[in-house]
């Protein structure tokens, strides 16, 4: 992540070259078990404050648990509340959202390299949504990097992910987590029990997701009562799983991106915006990190355009900008001419491609301010 020193974007938090990153999760967290593991990393481990001396590890990702959100309202989450001092501020990568950071996560690559680089992107004629990948070329063809799950196969250490059955043959589980079982289970109790089946039988590595907070978030807002009343339940639950966890188990907590409460009026769509529509072929991306790809010969004019109309609403960034901000890799020319991140509590649309319930959604997450950018770890056994 060092290669983001290099960029001048006032207002934004990025990480220095040595803060620990998402990208370090995992690597730390395997040194509990056994440090020769494949990919695992003793500085991560230091840095973390990851101890050794565990002989299973319990991985739980939070969807959209920011550093700030969980800090904000730590009055709803007595069991983290119980650790607040241990819970160490990290950093996401760019775009700060679910495909690029679960892909991250899960291969210590960054979207750059793996070309998970938004909610969507540009496939075709149309736009792809990289959660699902229909219609796309296959997960491992779109993400070649190897997994950590798929580097420990290789070492005949199983792994175990749980998640909802409809995600099993999801393009983001391709993307970030093949190489592991999937462990279908719905509600957070019945994940709860499913992570502690996987353990009492030994299964070295378990990960658990719970996204419903994220959800909350998109569909009511941060802080609302039905964002509150997930962050409760799943302090509730994690209760209840470190009081079954058998002997010797590592447990970590972390989170994929934080999130914003965006405001309406200052959304811009670029279906009604001719400085922004004219000579763009196609938006992709998501409201606070969107893609713009220029017809043909029309790169700079659009470039002058968007940055004119914008101003201080957003970082642009175009050519090698994009690189250093995202990683070196395909993943800058899937993006297009243009990475735009909105500043504030706005961000940019198209109608023409998003849904009304898509562009309504009052939490969003995408860009560079810390609320979306810092995530949580923190470990509880």
């Amino acid at each position: 992540m060092s290669a983001t020193g290099t960029l001048r974007l006032p207002g934004a938090d990025l990480p220095g070259a040595a803060d620990p990153v998402i990208t370090d999760v995992i690597p730390a967290s395997l040194c509990a078990i056994d440090p020769s593991l494949p990919g695992a990393d003793q500085r991560a481990a230091r840095n973390l404050g990851i101890e050794s001396g565990a002989s299973q590890l319990l991985l739980i990702l939070v969807d959209g648990l920011g550093y700030e959100l969980l800090a904000d309202h730590m009055g709803h989450t007595p069991v983290l509340r119980s650790v607040r001092e241990d819970i160490r501020s990290i950093h996401t990568v760019v775009p700060s959202t679910t495909a690029a950071a679960i892909t991250a996560f899960g291969t210590g690559e960054r979207p750059g390299a793996t070309n998970m680089v938004g909610f969507s992107v540009a496939y075709g004629s149309g736009v792809m949504n990289l959660l699902a990948m229909q219609g796309g070329p296959a997960p491992a063809t779109w993400q070649p990097k190897p997994t950590f799950f798929e580097r420990l196969a290789e070492r005949q250490v199983d792994s175990a992910v749980i998640s909802p059955a409809r995600f099993a043959g999801s393009g983001l589980t391709g993307a970030a987590l093949r190489g592991a079982r999937h462990v279908a289970a719905e509600s957070l109790s019945e994940r709860v029990d499913a992570a502690l089946a996987q353990l009492r039988a030994g299964t070295p590595l378990v990960y658990l997701y719970w996204s419903e907070i994220d959800h909350a978030g998109h569909g009511s807002g941060v802080g609302s009562e039905a964002w509150i009343a997930q962050l409760e339940e799943f302090d509730s639950g994690l209760s209840s799983l470190l009081r079954g966890l058998p002997a010797r188990v590592r447990t970590v907590v972390t989170a994929d991106h934080g999130m914003i409460n965006v405001e309406s009026a200052s959304l811009i769509d670029v279906a009604h915006t001719p400085s922004l529509r004219d000579g763009v072929r196609i938006v992709a991306g998501e409201t606070r990190a969107v893609h713009v790809h220029a017809e043909e010969g029309q790169g700079a004019r659009v470039e002058e355009r968007w940055r004119e109309t914008l101003g201080e609403r957003a970082w642009i960034l175009s050519g090698p900008e994009v690189s250093a901000l995202i990683g070196a890799g395909d993943g800058a020319n899937i993006i297009g001419d243009l990475l735009v991140l909105a500043r504030g509590r706005g961000g940019v649309v198209d109608s023409r491609t998003q849904s009304a319930s898509a562009i309504a959604m009052p939490g969003i997450h995408g860009s560079l301010t810390s609320a979306e950018m810092r995530i949580p770890v923190v470990v509880l056994s």
